[in-house]
């Protein structure tokens, strides 16, 4: 059984889902849909889970905020020719053309596709997905060592570098200090992979957003709060 209830946050109407099982805990998970999943346990007063989601009001927008910095802001994909997608911030218009063999490459400001199933939309999905899984292990081990040097100076070494597809978060700093980055977050612009990058291993500091945690934000990275607020606007 699950219910659907929504409360406002500032100017944010924030819906919900809650689900019951057998845990002792209330749990509340942020999908980069928006979409708000709260688990409760099973003898949990409704008003109780009710209260205790608005008191995480502000950390829950705050989760569909972050989100909200890169999720596309066009309609659904068809992957047809001319249909605009983001690589680096940088907007290619894809060029679709039918060949004998599948491959996908950069040509000055396309992304081009050949393939012999141009009316398969999943199957040009998964050519592009492709394409950015490689580009994102191009560009992510790039970025990583461009930024090291920022925290030599903190005794930080230059993590683990870990890149898989990730549906609840754009990257994560490990108690074991991997860093762990999502394929999708390379459609985003350099400064903010850097900013994921930055963000994340401050963690090697200080596990929290506390004061040590944006202490060495403002060291390392003194226009972070600009890249955050750029890319909230959708000024990249």
């Amino acid at each position: 059984m699950s219910a659907e209830a929504c409360f406002h946050w500032g100017r944010r109407r924030i819906t919900y889902r809650v689900t019951r099982d057998e845990r002792r805990r209330l749990k509340i998970a942020v999908a980069p849909s928006g979409s708000v999943h709260v688990t409760a346990p099973l003898d949990a007063a409704d008003d109780e889970v009710h209260y205790r989601v608005r008191r995480k009001g502000g950390w829950i927008a705050a989760q569909i905020e972050d989100f909200e910095q890169y999720r596309p802001r066009t309609p659904p994909r068809q992957y047809i020719s001319g249909e605009t997608h983001l690589l680096r911030g940088i907007q290619y218009r894809l060029r679709v053309r039918e060949t004998e063999a599948s491959r996908i490459y950069l040509s000055g400001d396309r992304i081009v596709i050949e393939t012999p199933h141009t009316e398969s939309a999943p199957y040009k999905a998964a050519l592009l997905n492709h394409f950015y899984r490689l580009e994102a292990h191009i560009e992510f081990p790039r970025r990583l060592q461009a930024v090291s040097s920022l925290f030599t100076s903190e005794g930080i070494q230059a993590p683990k570098l870990l890149i898989r597809p990730m549906t609840k978060r754009w990257g994560s700093y490990t108690p074991k200090g991997n860093l762990i980055l999502n394929i999708d977050l390379i459609r985003a612009p350099v400064q903010c992979i850097d900013y994921v990058i930055v963000h994340e291993v401050a963690h090697a500091l200080e596990p929290n957003h506390g004061p040590k945690w944006r202490w060495l934000m403002d060291k390392v990275l003194p226009d972070w709060r600009e890249r955050k607020r750029r890319l909230e606007t959708g000024l990249v």
